[in-house]
């Protein structure tokens, strides 16, 4: 019988186990899960990996096949097996378009002696990595992996036509057929969004950017194809741009704490997710929301987008006692939690960044004083005065500017700085559980895929 392994080196996205035990009760094939998140160490997971690979071949007939899966694996086509692996012992495909290196997600092995052995070998070179014998000190995975099977580029149709095992997303921006809704097009049976390794002066690294989001998006797309629909994010995307439109919308006006936010067509893609998310959660709570669907004419010219920050809250401070500015990539997931705590004995605050900022100016929390209002003139003046406002990271982008007039003002530090997670948690860290989360640094269209199945979350709390 062929057999699904699905190895667990991290917990996994909710939904992703679900995905993988489908697919092997379709087909009937077996199940069965390597859970090695309790194995310690930077290396010693990966060997428990292989061994699992091993010890699932051992227990094979002769010929049968071993699908691999990861935490990063989505089942995205619904093929079988043997025809995807008809005519290859062995399938492991390249982590992005030209790269030397392997991606680990995926993975389909025949159980032949030859497939055996190699994997054996395998095992005992990784095991001497993850001992640090002398002459296994560098390395990782993929380049382990690498010499024991020469990856095969995912662009390209496996020679029975068939795509086995594609990633979505890579460096360039780009993923599979310029969209990701192409993979409804190429239907691979495995869709990953794995990190992408690479070495750099002589030590070995993952991708900077690499975002663990996607695969719950992956999942959404593949939850569409399985029931028979075809992904459209893009589409979704521009038809979300095109529609009318009002300028503002405003609701509870009166209320003492307040949340402003600004996104115009351009975001209205996942944009539009926010405000019903936001506004949904201020009715709930009796807060004040006020929604800008386009710059207002008070805002001075040329501070547009993110740039108007401050100048929102400075609009609406001096009829709240409190304002929030809060980014139109945030979500509020836990809508039961009330934003009165952390606001108690604080007259500003901000939240730390989950990279190498001090702070992140996705929110920003204000107190209506005379110190504050001059607080936030001091930004407004600041922003007013940058030169290059033309994007969202032009000059640095808002957030160097804030962060650069804190410091001036001796502001940055833990009196108004909080963690990572009290405002908008990232979902690298974020639970259902989170007040609010933020979606920073995706491709656009596919943020709202991501936040789609969030918002769907915020009912439930």
């Amino acid at each position: 019988m062929h057999t699904v392994l699905t190895v667990l080196l991290n917990r996994p996205v909710e939904g992703l186990l679900d995905n993988h035990a489908d697919y092997a009760r379709i087909r009937e094939y077996r199940h069965t899960i390597a859970d090695g998140t309790h194995v310690y160490g930077p290396r010693q997971p990966v060997l428990f990996k292989y061994q699992a690979i091993l010890r699932e071949l051992i227990s094979l007939r002769e010929g049968d096949l071993l699908l691999v899966l990861d935490v990063f694996s989505v089942v995205f086509g619904q093929q079988e097996l043997d025809d995807v692996a008809r005519g290859y012992d062995v399938i492991v495909t390249n982590q992005e378009p030209e790269s030397p290196w392997p991606a680990a997600s995926g993975m389909i092995f025949r159980n032949t002696l030859e497939i055996r052995e190699r994997v054996r070998k395998l095992v005992f070179e990784f095991g001497c990595w993850a001992a640090n014998l002398p002459d296994h000190i560098s390395g990782c995975e993929v380049a382990y992996l690498r010499e024991a099977f020469c990856p095969l580029p995912f662009t390209n149709c496996l020679a029975n036509g068939h795509f086995a095992s594609v990633q979505a997303v890579w460096e360039q921006g780009l993923s599979f057929g310029s969209s990701i809704d192409f993979l409804a097009d190429s239907m691979p049976l495995v869709a990953h969004n794995a990190p992408r390794w690479q070495n750099v002066d002589g030590l070995w690294r993952p991708s900077a950017f690499y975002d663990f989001r996607y695969v719950t998006a992956l999942l959404e797309d593949a939850r569409v194809v399985k029931a028979g629909g075809k992904p459209d994010a893009v589409g979704s995307w521009k038809a979300a741009q095109e529609r009318a439109r009002e300028p503002a919308l405003h609701v509870n006006s009166d209320a003492s704490i307040a949340f402003v936010t600004l996104h115009t067509a351009t975001i209205a893609g996942y944009g539009d997710i926010h405000e019903e998310n936001f506004e949904r959660y201020c009715l709930r709570h009796g807060y004040a929301y006020h929604s800008y669907r386009a710059t207002p004419a008070f805002v001075p010219s040329g501070v547009t987008a993110n740039w108007a920050k401050l100048h929102l809250i400075q609009r609406h401070l001096r009829d709240h006692a409190f304002v929030f500015w809060v980014d139109a990539d945030i979500l509020a997931v836990n809508q039961a939690e009330p934003i009165d705590p952390v606001i108690a004995d604080r007259d500003f605050l901000i939240g730390s960044d989950h990279t190498a900022w001090e702070m992140n100016s996705c929110m920003i929390g204000v107190r209506n004083t005379e110190a504050m209002q001059r607080v936030v003139e001091h930004l407004c003046t600041r922003i007013e005065a940058v030169e290059d406002r033309s994007s969202v990271y032009s000059s640095g982008g808002d957030q160097k500017f804030v962060q650069e007039g804190l410091r001036h003002l001796g502001m940055l530090d833990a009196r108004y700085i909080v963690d990572a997670t009290t405002l908008a948690a990232s979902p690298i860290y974020a639970t259902r559980d989170h007040r609010f989360v933020h979606f920073p640094e995706q491709l656009n269209h596919y943020r709202a895929v991501t936040m789609r199945v969030w918002n769907r979350w915020s009912f439930e709390s």
